[in-house]
């Protein structure tokens, strides 16, 4: 009976590993299915609009149409217009930005690839860096992805110093973190804006609100 005893004590000691095991993985497989489910919607992602060529504003415009055109793409809200100072090398006509917030079933690599077909199909030239263009698109956010290549990084590495970036973006998303930075939209603006001083005062006309956007259900480099 003695001996008995001891090798159940043994077989339950013996058992005990086994049931952790399977707790743990059943704990991430459980995991697993979540994210997989997360990644199976579309995602969400943020894009910036710039021209400062011709007619600005309506390039803008075509771009929206553009990108709302793609089946894949679905603009969910769209912020106004800014219009602000160029940023980057020689003499050059103020900038007409904006920001949209989209849902996508598209990759970050294939909405880039998107981006830059309708940038070419509005007669973007990239004959001088931070020149002069008719449009631009840039990836800014994606979900809360990472992306690290060579022609793509999200979020977009100078998102957060550009005042012309933040405004448009605040307006539409602004309790949207940024995932490496883990501040808000909102907070990157405040503190930029705070840098910034009163060169990006809201009542001054560097920065200036032109209207045409506002909620709908309806950067690359600078």
């Amino acid at each position: 009976m003695v001996k008995k005893k001891k090798k159940t004590a043994k077989a339950a000691r013996k058992k005990k590993p086994v049931k952790i095991k399977k707790a743990v993985k059943a704990k991430k497989a459980q995991k697993a299915k979540i994210k997989a489910k997360k990644k199976s919607g579309p995602a969400i992602a943020h894009l910036g609009l710039g021209s400062n060529v011709g007619d600005r504003e309506e390039y803008i415009e075509q771009a929206v149409f553009l990108l709302e055109k793609n089946p894949n793409i679905q603009v969910t809200r769209r912020s106004s217009n800014q219009e602000t100072e160029a940023e980057g090398g020689g003499d050059q006509p103020p900038f007409i930005n904006a920001a949209v917030e989209i849902k996508t079933s598209l990759s970050p690599q294939k909405l880039l690839e998107i981006c830059q077909e309708i940038e070419a199909a509005l007669g973007r030239e990239r004959e001088v860096e931070w020149g002069p263009r008719t449009i631009d698109i840039d990836i800014l956010l994606y979900n809360d992805e990472i992306v690290s290549e060579d022609k793509l990084q999200i979020p977009h590495p100078l998102m957060h110093e550009r005042l012309f970036v933040l405004k448009p973006l605040r307006e539409i998303a602004p309790h949207v973190l940024h995932p490496v930075l883990e501040k808000t939209i909102e907070a990157l603006y405040d503190e930029r804006k705070a840098e910034a001083g009163e060169k990006y005062d809201d009542e001054l006309p560097g920065f200036k609100d032109i209207g045409k956007g506002g909620s709908l259900d309806d950067y690359e480099r600078w």
